[in-house]
């Protein structure tokens, strides 16, 4: 590694410190007698503005309590505004935070695989100053199967991400937040996951606007179809989302969409990724438009498919 890369790296994470905060959660758990017993719980969050932290959402799901603990020790009650299973995100609200510094916030359609990233968080409990790790993108929209549901188009890393690191952000060597790690799979070895920001981005807002998530559902879980992909399957087409499963009774299903079809584009708007489809989805509808038009590409065939959500 160069002395100017070194020092970027550096620089960032001292520019971060103030930004990124540990949360410290208390759920009540009965046990087998019906006993109810308070539990702790540690994850991580960041700052995007001074009263609005990010985290993922299985850091706070059932928590009863949100304590906030700053890099210098300062601690806050935090206000949970909402949360978002599908993307895994959250936000919590507090109220006088001082010496806090907002992150930016990246773009995260301009990842390429193995552009190094810097993941930033408070893994097993350690407090004091975040913990920093370095790797790489070692793959983009992956999906996985989690205790709380299918998450997908995922940034996979091979920073090291443990527990207590949920939430915490995913920068680029431009000191932009590109994802918030999110998960690790048990048994993997230098295996991490972290939601895209451009779909955090998506929860932020709608949060902010709305008060709640709102969003469609259009009822498939898909992955970026790759071209080695196109190949093993021989598909005719090397660039969509490969439709691995449809909800029945979705708009999916009612439209005709099954599974191996692969979604080319969406109002005219070609896709090579499920975040895209997401985020355009997600915004239209905000927008008031409630029926897309899919092109679908089934064996040889080629379909323009009316979706009403």
């Amino acid at each position: 590694m160069s002395k100017d890369v070194e020092s970027r790296i550096i620089d960032i994470v001292n520019e971060m410190k103030s930004s990124v905060v540990s949360i410290i959660t208390t759920r009540l758990m009965v046990d087998e007698w019906l006993n109810a017993t308070p539990v702790r719980g540690l994850g991580t969050g960041f700052f995007i503005d001074n009263r609005h932290i990010v985290t993922a959402n299985h850091v706070v799901q059932d928590a009863t309590e949100l304590v906030i603990v700053t890099p210098e020790g300062d601690e806050y009650e935090g206000e949970l505004l909402g949360r978002d299973p599908e993307f895994d995100a959250a936000l919590i609200r507090v109220e006088g935070a001082r010496s806090v510094k907002s992150v930016k916030l990246g773009d995260s359609d301009k990842l390429k695989v193995g552009q190094m990233v810097i993941a930033i968080g408070y893994p097993l409990g350690l407090l004091g100053e975040p913990t920093v790790t370095l790797g790489v993108v070692s793959a983009i929209g992956r999906s996985i199967r989690t205790p709380m549901g299918v998450l997908e188009g995922l940034i996979q890393t091979d920073a090291a991400i443990n527990p207590g690191n949920s939430g915490g952000p995913l920068l680029n060597l431009d000191g932009e937040v590109v994802g918030m790690n999110t998960a690790i799979i048990a048994g993997a070895q230098g295996i991490g996951f972290a939601v895209p920001i451009n779909l955090v981005k998506l929860t932020i807002d709608e949060i902010l606007k709305f008060g709640r998530v709102v969003r469609p559902r259009l009822g498939i879980y898909g992955v970026d179809l790759s071209k080695p992909m196109a190949k093993y399957f021989r598909l005719p087409v090397e660039k969509g989302v490969l439709v691995v499963g449809v909800l029945p009774g979705s708009p999916a299903d009612d439209a005709g969409i099954r599974q191996g079809d692969v979604i080319t584009a969406i109002d005219d708007e070609e896709l090579s990724s499920i975040v895209q489809l997401k985020v355009h989805l997600a915004r239209k509808f905000i927008e008031g438009n409630r029926v897309f038009d899919l092109t679908v590409v089934r064996g040889r065939t080629r379909y323009r498919i009316k979706v009403s959500i």
